[in-house]
């Protein structure tokens, strides 16, 4: 395989620094939320596109305790970046570019691919038909090295620990009908099956602690196709199974939108501008079930979904992007149960892509996208309960975080841990009311601790010196 190496340095051309100080540009009043519209930068002449899994890419890349935000941009096609708007203090940012050129840089990233407790990042070049990592050095510092050749037009990546074994691996879809799965320890490539071809979302679909794939078989240009999933059996991975056909699928997505703590499926047909919901029924492989079919507007074409508490009222909410190119509704979210479809942002823009974090300290959580050449934060101002709100990136069913991995399974919670590990454990009530709380110091290895829930849905806590991981459990 072929490597290209690329070191970028603080003394690099490729560094660029654009700060602004965070000021509304507008202020939006959409259904009972509040949104503060800010212009972050404007680092290239035509396109910022912010295409990812929603797996943590808006997040603290630099270690300083304050959230960046990773994208890509060109003009027009060449030449093209990856960009990190590192925010160096409360609502001031740096947009840096932190790759070589390339033409039609796509998808980004983040996750820590080579087990060094610094968060990396990886994205795709469609037209180059490559894919590339970024190791992070540390100090704004990156290796680039390119991980594929010969794909046909590499799109949606995701960093993901889906093997066992040190490292997280790396997913991606290309144009080709390929799903692609890369080590960066073992420089090896696997293609998992050859259908997926637009859209990604990787999760814990039946439940079995393992991650695996959802992803579409079609795009805006290529025909009807199909949502399909593929389930991660451990040393394999099963042949994919069909949640719906008959669309022009993009954006895919999954969040537990019914709270019964199976993971359920959200994609964007761009032949009828709708986004449609898919139900998990659980089962082994899991079946699905259409519960919700929303027209959101023209144009949809290269729709992108990512899924968040945006309300803060315990229930996963789709926010959307429309995609290319049109005119019409831009950015928007389906309000969760009743699937409402709220309009935030509209007019001839390009919004490829669409993220939520927590970008500022008040816990709310805010809408990041690129309009046209511009990165924006949409603020969440809303006079909203923080405490009842769901987390944007739960912990599903098991995850490795600070060399601590989380496991629940039969109504206990299964720690595996670093000798005299102090943690802090916090359960929550949906509507917020607090059921068990303790302290412990954990052996060296696995730990069990048993929780005697009863049937329901719960938030934990888990407190680990400065860190704390939020996520919710189901007990059927």
């Amino acid at each position: 395989m072929l490597l290209i190496m690329f070191q970028i340095s603080p003394t690099s051309p490729f560094y660029g620094n654009m700060v602004n100080k965070a000021h509304p540009d507008y202020d939006y009043h959409i259904s009972a939320l509040t949104f503060s519209k800010v212009l972050i930068c404007s680092p290239v002449g035509s396109y910022i596109w912010l295409v990812t899994d929603r797996y943590g890419v808006v997040s603290d890349i630099d270690n300083n305790g304050l959230t960046d935000i990773p994208f890509t941009g060109a003009n027009c096609c060449w030449p093209g970046r990856v960009f990190v708007a590192f925010q160096t203090s409360l609502n001031n940012f740096n947009c840096v570019a932190i790759s070589n050129q390339h033409g039609v840089p796509y998808g980004v990233s983040v996750g820590d691919f080579d087990s060094d407790g610094k968060k990396d990042l990886v994205f795709t070049s469609a037209v180059e038909l490559k894919a590339f990592t970024l190791r992070n050095n540390g100090g704004w510092s990156f290796t680039e090295q390119q991980i594929s050749a010969g794909t046909t037009y590499p799109n949606h990546i995701a960093i993901r620990d889906v093997d066992a074994g040190p490292g997280s691996e790396i997913i991606f879809t290309d144009e080709g009908h390929r799903l692609f799965k890369y080590n960066f320890i073992t420089n090896s490539t696997q293609i998992l099956n050859n259908e997926c071809m637009e859209g990604l979302s990787v999760a814990d679909l039946n439940s079995d602690g393992k991650q695996d794939i959802v992803c579409g078989t079609s795009n805006f240009v290529s025909g009807p196709g199909s949502v399909k999933f593929q389930l991660n059996l451990g040393n394999s991975w099963s042949s994919t199974y069909t949640i719906a056909s008959g669309h022009y699928w993009h954006g895919i997505t999954t969040g537990d939108f019914n709270k019964d703590g199976k993971m359920d499926v959200a994609a964007c047909s761009a032949d009828d501008d709708r986004i449609y919901i898919f139900r998990n029924n659980g089962g082994n492989p899991p079946t699905f079930t259409q519960v919700a079919s929303v027209y959101v507007g023209s144009n949809l074409n290269e729709c992108e979904l990512t899924v968040a508490d945006i309300d803060c009222d315990g229930d996963y909410d789709i926010i959307w992007a429309r995609g290319w190119s049109g005119s019409g509704p831009s950015i928007g979210y389906l309000e969760n149960p009743t699937w409402t479809n709220n309009v935030i942002e509209t007019g001839t823009y390009i919004t490829y892509g669409v993220a939520v974090s927590y970008v500022n300290t008040d816990k709310k959580p805010d809408i990041v996208a690129g309009l046209n050449n511009q990165l924006y934060v949409y603020y969440n101002t809303s006079n909203i309960d923080t405490t009842l709100c769901l987390p944007i990136t739960p912990v599903q069913n098991s995850e490795t975080k600070n060399s601590i991995s989380y496991k629940f399974d039969n109504n206990k919670l299964l720690i595996n841990a670093p000798f005299n590990t102090k943690i802090d454990i916090n359960i929550y009530s949906v509507n917020g009311r607090m059921l068990f709380s303790k302290n412990y110091n954990l052996n060296t290895g696995n730990n069990e601790i048993p929780l005697n829930l009863k049937r329901g849905v719960y938030m934990i806590y888990i407190r680990n010196g400065d860190e704390t991981r939020k996520f919710p459990i189901a007990i059927n």
